[in-house]
C-alpha cells in the first residue's frame, strides 16, 4: 500500500505544479507580461491549495473512511468536467483592478481541478492514520515525496515540456495524466477501505493519547508558513523585474521553496534547526546588502546575483520549514496542521502580491521579509530560547525604533501615502557617522549570535537602514518621483552629471530628456534621429497623412517625430505610465494634438483601429526584459501587417541584455516571407544617444524603400536555433541570452 500511495501523492503534486507555470502562461499575455501576473497566479494556486486542506479537514470528520472516499471519488470525477484547462475570459478584458479580475476568471476557469488536486495528497496521508499501518503514526514523510513530485514539475516544464509542446498540447497531456491520477487514488482507496475496518476512530486515537495543540503553537504553524511563501513571491519579483517575466525564471524560487519543505520534513536525512541557524547567521550576514541595493546592474553580474538572492531565500525557507517540521503535531492534527501551513502560505501570498504594491512604492517588502528570518533562529546552547524580557534586546529594539523614524526623516518619507519623494543628499557627515555605528552593530551582531532575539534585533536594523540609504548611493541620481502598480516600479530620475531626467521600470531605461535649453524635447537614448529610428521617420517623410503607432510609451520620446503631418498613437497597458509621460516630461506635450494615447494592450488596441490605417507600427514594449510573447506570435505579426497601408513598415525595437529579440522577431518574419533589415547602431557619440538594435519588415521589398542602401542595415538571416513563436506555443529558453 505504501508504495502505491507515495507514487500517487508523487503525481498528484506533479500534475498541480506543471499546472502553475501552464496557467500562468495562459494568462501573462493578456495583461502586457507584467511579473505581477505571476506573483497573482500564486496567490490563486495557493488559495485553492488552502481550499482544498479546508475541504479535508471537514471531509475527515466523517467517522467512516468509506464516506470520505466516496464524498472525494464523485468530486475527482466532477472536476473532469473542467478538462482540458484552459483559461477562458469570454468577451471580457481586464478592469482596472487587474488582481481580482486574474482570480476571479482563474477560480472559474481552473479552480475546482486544482482544488480537488490538492486535496488527495493530505486526504491519503489522513486515509493512512485510520489504517492499522505503523507508518500512519507519522505520515509527514509523505509531505516530503509529495514535495518531490511538485519539484520535479518545476524542472521538467521549461525543459521538456514548454520546448516541444503549446499550451493546448500540454493541456490535453495534463488531461490524460489526470486520468491515470484517477485510477491510482481509485486503487489506493480500495486498498484503505479494506484496512480501515481494523483502525480505531480519530475520536478514540485523540482520547487514549494525544493533547491538542495549543494556540501559540498554531500560531507558530502559520508564522512559518507565511515568511517563506511572501518570501518566495517577493525574490520572484525581483528576479522578474530585472531579469524578465518568463516561466523559466518563476519556477526557480518556487523550486527552491520546494526543496527547503522536502529537506525540513524528510525522514531519514534532515539538517536540525540549530545546524541550519548557524549556517543561515553568516549568509544573513554577508548577502544582506544585496537585498538592500535593488539597483540596476551590468549584465553580467545579474545571474550571480540573483544566485544569492536564491541562496537568501534558501537558507531562510530552511530555517522557516525547519522549525515548522520541528513543532508538527500526532498524525491525529494532520488535517488541522496542514490547514494552518496553507494559511500562513496564502497569508503570505496576499501580503507579497496584494499588500505590499499598495503599500510601498518600491520592492521594499523583500528586505523587510529577509530581515524577519533571524527571528526563527534557534541556538545550540541550553537557555537560549526567544525572550522579550532580555534587556538587551529592548535596547536594540528601541534603537531600531529610532533608526527606523530617522530614516523616515532622511529619506522624507510621507508615511500617510507610503510614497518615498527623495530629496535630501543622505551622505552627510552625520550619515557616515551613522554608518560607521552599524559597521559596530555587525560586529555586535556576530558576538550576538548565539542570542536569538539579540542577534535578530540586530540584524533587521541592519537590513531596514540600509534597505532606506543604499539605492540611493547607487543610482547617484535624485529620486524625482517613485510610482508603483500591478506592472511594477517607476521612477523618475535626474542625472545632474549629464543634465537629463530619465525613467526606469525596474532596472531598464525606458527613454531620457535633456534638461539643456538646446536639446529639450529632442530625441534621445534609444531614438535619437541619427539611430534606426530616425532612418524610418525620415523615410516616410514625404508622405502625406501619416500616422505612426507606438506599442509601448516609456517617456514618450517618438512624440518628438510628432507633427502637422505626422500623427503618433502610443498604446500603453499601463496608466501610470502615461501620467509619468505628462507629467514629468515634454515629448507628449509638445506634440499636443498631433499625439494620442490609448490605455490597453497593446496588440488589441490596434486590432481595434482600422484596417490600412498606419505608416509605421513601431513595438516598443521589448527593452524591458519582459517578452510579452502575444507581441511577436505569427497570428500578431499577421494582424499587425493588416493596420499598415500597403508600403506600411512594421519596426521592432529589439535591444535587449538578458533575450534575444531579434532572433526572434527574425525567425517570425522570415517564415511569414516579409523582407526584412536589421541595424545594430552601437554609435554612442551624439549626446544622450544610446546604442540600439531594430528590425524592419514590410510586406513587399519597395516598402523599405532605400533601408536596404542606408548605412548599417543588413538584410537578416533565418536563425536555424528557434522554432517561430504563436498564440499557442512559445520557448522562453530558446531566447536567453547565456553568456
Amino acid at each position: 500500500m505504501l508504495p502505491l500511495l507515495g507514487l500517487t501523492l508523487f503525481l498528484s503534486a506533479f500534475l498541480l505544479f506543471c499546472c502553475e507555470p501552464m496557467v500562468g502562461k495562459m494568462v501573462l499575455p493578456i495583461l502586457g507580461g507584467a511579473a505581477s501576473v505571476w506573483t497573482t497566479c500564486v496567490l490563486f494556486f495557493q488559495s485553492m491549495l488552502l481550499l482544498g486542506y479546508v475541504y479535508t479537514h471537514i471531509l475527515g470528520k466523517l467517522k467512516r473512511v468509506r464516506d470520505q472516499i466516496l464524498v472525494h471519488g464523485s468530486l475527482m470525477v466532477l472536476a473532469l468536467a473542467f478538462l482540458p484547462l484552459r483559461f477562458s475570459v469570454g468577451s471580457s478584458q481586464p478592469s482596472e483592478a487587474p488582481v481580482t479580475w486574474i482570480l476571479q476568471h482563474l477560480f472559474m476557469s481552473v479552480g475546482v481541478p486544482f482544488a480537488v488536486i490538492s486535496a488527495t495528497a493530505p486526504l491519503l496521508q489522513h486515509w493512512l492514520t485510520r489504517t492499522p499501518s505503523a507508518s500512519g503514526r507519522d505520515p509527514y514523510f509523505l509531505y516530503a515525496t509529495s514535495n518531490a513530485g511538485s519539484l520535479l514539475a518545476l524542472l521538467v516544464y521549461p525543459v521538456l515540456l514548454e520546448p516541444r509542446f503549446g499550451v493546448s498540447g500540454q493541456s490535453r497531456l495534463w488531461q490524460d495524466a489526470y486520468g491515470l491520477l484517477l485510477a491510482m487514488v481509485g486503487f489506493s482507496a480500495l486498498l484503505i477501505w479494506r484496512e480501515s475496518r481494523f483502525a480505531k476512530s480519530d475520536a478514540s486515537m485523540a482520547g487514549e493519547t494525544d493533547i491538542p495543540p495549543a494556540w501559540k503553537t498554531r500560531f507558530h504553524w502559520m508564522a512559518a508558513a507565511f515568511l517563506p511563501s511572501a518570501l518566495m513571491l517577493a525574490v520572484t519579483n525581483h528576479i522578474s523585474l530585472n531579469i524578465g517575466s518568463v516561466p523559466f525564471l518563476w519556477v526557480v524560487p518556487l523550486a527552491v521553496y520546494l526543496l527547503t519543505f522536502i529537506m525540513a520534513f524528510a525522514r531519514r536525512i534532515r539538517l536540525s534547526t540549530a545546524v541550519v541557524s548557524s549556517i543561515a547567521t553568516p549568509v544573513l550576514l554577508v548577502l544582506f546588502p544585496i537585498v538592500a541595493v535593488g539597483v540596476p546592474v551590468h549584465a553580467q553580474t545579474i545571474w550571480v546575483l540573483m544566485s544569492c538572492h536564491v541562496a537568501i531565500l534558501f537558507f531562510g525557507g530552511l530555517l522557516c520549514h525547519s522549525s515548522l517540521a520541528d513543532r508538527r503535531p500526532s498524525s491525529t492534527y494532520l488535517t488541522e496542521f496542514y490547514f494552518a501551513v496553507a494559511l500562513g502560505g496564502v497569508l503570505g501570498g496576499i501580503f507579497t502580491a496584494i499588500l505590499a504594491p499598495a503599500l510601498f512604492s518600491t520592492v521594499f517588502e523583500y528586505p523587510l521579509l529577509v530581515a524577519m528570518i533571524a527571528f526563527f533562529r534557534t541556538s545550540r546552547e541550553p537557555g537560549q530560547r526567544l525572550s522579550w524580557k532580555d534587556p538587551a534586546a529592548v535596547v536594540i529594539f528601541a534603537l531600531l525604533m529610532g533608526l527606523g523614524f530617522k530614516a523616515i526623516e532622511w529619506a522624507n518619507i510621507d508615511v500617510t501615502n507610503f510614497t518615498l519623494g527623495w530629496t535630501r543628499d543622505v551622505w552627510t557627515n552625520d550619515n557616515i557617522a551613522v554608518a560607521v555605528i552599524e559597521v559596530v552593530f555587525i560586529l555586535a551582531a556576530l558576538l550576538l549570535r548565539k542570542r536569538v532575539l539579540r542577534f535578530a534585533m540586530a540584524f533587521a536594523l541592519l537590513l531596514l537602514t540600509y534597505a532606506v540609504i543604499l539605492p540611493i548611493k547607487f543610482e547617484s541620481a535624485t529620486r524625482v518621483f517613485v510610482a508603483r502598480d500591478f506592472f511594477g516600479v517607476k521612477k523618475v530620475l535626474f542625472d545632474p552629471n549629464e543634465n537629463v531626467r530619465k525613467l526606469l521600470h525596474g532596472d531598464t531605461m525606458h527613454g531620457i530628456e535633456s534638461l539643456d535649453p538646446t536639446l529639450a524635447g529632442q530625441p534621445l537614448s534609444y531614438y535619437h534621429k541619427t539611430g534606426p529610428i530616425g532612418d524610418v521617420m525620415e523615410l516616410i517623410s514625404r508622405r502625406p497623412n501619416q500616422h505612426v503607432g507606438v506599442v509601448g510609451l516609456g517617456t514618450g520620446t517618438i512624440a518628438a517625430y510628432g507633427g502637422p503631418d505626422r500623427k503618433i498613437t502610443f498604446f500603453d497597458v499601463d496608466p501610470q505610465v502615461e501620467q509619468i509621460a505628462r507629467g514629468f516630461f515634454t515629448f507628449t506635450r509638445r506634440c499636443g494634438d498631433a499625439c494620442n494615447i490609448v490605455i490597453g494592450d497593446g496588440r488589441l488596441a490596434i486590432q481595434a483601429q482600422p484596417d490600412h490605417e498606419f505608416d509605421v507600427i513601431v513595438l516598443d514594449a521589448f527593452n524591458s526584459d519582459s517578452i510579452p510573447a502575444h507581441l511577436v506570435s505569427r497570428e500578431a505579426v499577421r494582424m499587425y501587417m493588416t493596420k499598415l497601408k500597403p508600403n506600411g513598415i512594421l519596426l521592432f525595437h529589439v535591444s535587449n541584455r538578458y533575450l534575444d529579440v531579434e532572433k526572434l522577431a527574425t525567425a517570425v518574419v522570415e517564415d511569414e516571407g516579409l523582407p526584412a533589415f536589421v541595424r545594430h547602431d552601437d554609435d554612442e557619440t551624439p549626446a544622450g544617444k544610446a546604442s540600439s538594435d531594430y528590425v524592419a519588415t514590410a510586406r513587399t521589398p519597395g516598402a523599405l524603400d532605400h533601408i536596404p542602401n542606408r548605412e548599417n542595415w543588413e538584410q537578416v538571416a533565418r536563425p536555424t536555433d528557434i522554432k517561430s513563436w504563436t498564440d499557442d506555443y512559445s520557448n522562453m529558453m530558446s531566447v536567453i541570452r547565456w553568456k
